[in-house]
């Protein structure tokens, strides 16, 4: 997948889809650019969405613009609470002195 401009990066968003983004942060920025998108996904278009889910993707900047390298997506909204616990933790490691 190449993405000619990261600034309309767009995540298929729609009823249809089953993928509807709550939000993203690019968290690095440069040759290799991670974005993190909080999510809700469905199966059904009937269904009820489930999540939040955070998924990260890692963009690599080639010729034609940006190609998608690799992603990880939580799969439980657990993995997501548990994750904001372990930042939250190590907040200390990022701020020492406080």
């Amino acid at each position: 997948m190449i993405v000619h401009d990261l600034d309309d990066l767009v995540l298929e968003s729609d009823e249809e889809s089953g993928i509807r983004e709550l939000g993203r942060r690019f968290l690095a920025r440069g040759p290799w650019t991670t974005v993190a998108f909080l999510v809700e996904t469905r199966t059904d278009p009937e269904g009820d969405w489930e999540g939040p889910f955070l998924w990260l993707h890692r963009y690599q900047k080639v010729a034609q613009g940006w190609k998608l390298v690799s992603r990880f997506r939580t799969t439980e909204t657990a993995q997501l609470q548990k994750l904001a616990e372990a930042v939250e933790t190590w907040r200390g490691y990022l701020n020492p002195g406080r």
